[in-house]
């Protein structure tokens, strides 16, 4: 475990600032954009279904969330996906 660090599997390590440190959103809010790039696209291995038209699969810490690619409006949440 890393202070000010977050996992994402296939990109490794990455910084986030201390204002989002251990930050869970809610389905109905909307994701910073700052984790928009950390997309998930092997979402089989992850036994989620395929990301509708407009819609991608992003990872932020121990959280999987779908959002909309255009505004990061989130639409569902799988929280603890994994456990370390």
């Amino acid at each position: 475990m890393r202070i000010g660090f977050y996992f994402a599997p296939g990109y490794g390590y990455y910084s986030v600032p201390r204002n989002y440190w251990g930050q869970r959103w809610q389905v109905g809010e909307y994701l910073p954009s700052i984790f928009w790039r950390y997309q998930l696209n092997d979402w089989r291995t992850f036994g989620l279904g395929y990301p509708p038209a407009g819609t991608r699969w992003v990872l932020v810490d121990n959280q999987i969330y779908l959002i909309d690619a255009y505004d990061g409006y989130i639409i569902e949440v799988i929280y603890d996906a994994w456990s370390w």
